[in-house]
């Protein structure tokens, strides 16, 4: 279960980089993304999109949280405070809850919490073009 905190940090680390890439490879081939905004969708072309849609990321973690059942999950708990292309600033706490293959500690599927009604009605939805 250790090895899942090391993930989660790259992961924020690598947000708050904006290095899509890296987070990209911390996924498994079939890895998949459950957003609020967009829905569920193949983690590459989630994090695609994120990438179009940001021009600064500031990530502060909060905690990260492991499974207490043997399950193969972990949870990121941090604020975002995510810039995106037109110059607004969006702030919000994220809980990233991760789940993993077994066999590669590689990110199966990742399940996006965060209260949607702030960004909405400040700012609208930064995903469309």
């Amino acid at each position: 279960m250790s090895e899942y905190i090391s993930v989660l940090q790259i992961y924020m680390k690598a947000l708050g980089d904006a290095d899509y890439g890296t987070i990209k490879s911390l996924f498994a081939e079939d890895g998949k993304v459950l957003s609020p905004f967009l829905g569920e969708m193949a983690a590459g072309p989630f994090f695609d999109r994120l990438a179009e849609a940001s021009s600064r990321n500031v990530i502060t973690p909060i905690d990260i949280f492991v499974s207490t059942t043997k399950k193969h999950h972990a949870t990121a708990y941090f604020q975002y405070d995510w810039t995106v292309r037109d110059g607004t600033l969006i702030t919000f706490k994220v809980m990233d809850l991760f789940t993993f293959d077994a066999d590669s500690n590689k990110i199966k599927y990742l399940d996006l919490i965060y209260d949607t009604h702030p960004i909405r009605s400040t700012a609208g939805n930064k995903y469309e073009l």
